[in-house]
């Protein structure tokens, strides 16, 4: 599986190497002077750094050109909307990530040390059925409700949007909902229409489909929905898809190695480093 923590040190190693990158960098940071700090760390002509805002698919091409790698960065909430209009205009991947000065430090010049993993989420348009069918795109799903949703720690980027355009009915359905019906997904391989709902929309960036597209997109590959019961993972008399086939073992032995050493405190690097499980703290 994909250690996602590691895609970011991979990003400065091949700028170290004189590489150019195939992705670029996100930035999300709480306050506006950590930008500034980062500036001035940046001495190399190789790297060009540059609001969100600012970056359209013909400046980053022209840049790419140029041989330059590519930070660009948001100070303040960015919408679902603009994520979907940036990550499809660009059509890249792109590392969401947040950090502070010395992080940044640590990756540019290895010269402090790093104390903690830095979160990181990568952007990138992919297939629902995809995500569903591989313990990575499991991986990376936690990592979207980690990042986004769940982490007082985290810039808060999209907190607002996330309610207006992934649940239904926000008096019903939370991030403890969705990340039950995972575990059911996990251990039970099926797939309730809501968390459906909420891997075609965080996906596909279509964050406008109705229930009844999403619904026939899954029915394509699963069949009929049927009405599903669990109490063991609070899901109560939802519909859901039997997922004939799927394999998640290996995800699922990850998880739960992670869970218990989360539990009897071992360092989140070290439990990282073992399962390639991100645990925030």
């Amino acid at each position: 599986m994909q250690n996602w923590s590691m895609e970011i040190k991979y990003w400065f190693d091949y700028r170290r190497r004189k590489e150019l990158n195939s992705s670029i960098i996100l930035l999300c940071v709480k306050e506006k002077n950590i930008i500034k700090k980062i500036k001035n760390l940046i001495q190399d002509d190789d790297i060009d750094m540059l609001p969100l805002g600012k970056l359209t698919k013909e400046i980053l091409n022209n840049k790419i050109i140029a041989g330059k790698n590519i930070i660009t960065y948001i100070d303040k909430e960015l919408s679902l909307v603009q994520l979907q209009i940036f990550a499809n205009d660009i059509n890249i991947k792109v590392l969401v990530v947040t950090m502070d000065e010395m992080q940044f430090r640590y990756y540019l010049h290895r010269d402090v040390e790093l104390k903690m993993p830095v979160p990181i989420y990568i952007l990138q348009n992919r297939q629902p059925k995809d995500v569903i069918a591989s313990s990575e795109g499991i991986h990376s799903l936690r990592t979207f409700i980690d990042y986004f949703i769940t982490s007082d720690e985290i810039c808060k980027v999209m907190k607002k949007s996330i309610e207006i355009f992934l649940y239904r009915n926000k008096s019903i359905i939370s991030s403890s909902t969705i990340l039950h019906d995972i575990e059911f997904l996990q251990y039970r391989s099926i797939l309730t229409s809501r968390l459906a709902i909420f891997i075609y929309k965080i996906y596909t960036f279509e964050y406008n489909a109705s229930d009844k597209e999403i619904g026939l997109y899954f029915s394509k590959y699963y069949g009929r929905s049927k009405v599903v019961n669990c109490k063991k993972f609070s899901v109560k008399n939802v519909k859901g898809y039997i997922i004939k086939g799927l394999n998640l073992g290996e995800q699922r032995v990850r998880h739960d190695i992670a869970k218990n050493l989360k539990e009897l405190g071992v360092n989140m690097r070290i439990i990282e480093k073992a399962t390639g499980i991100y645990y925030n703290e």
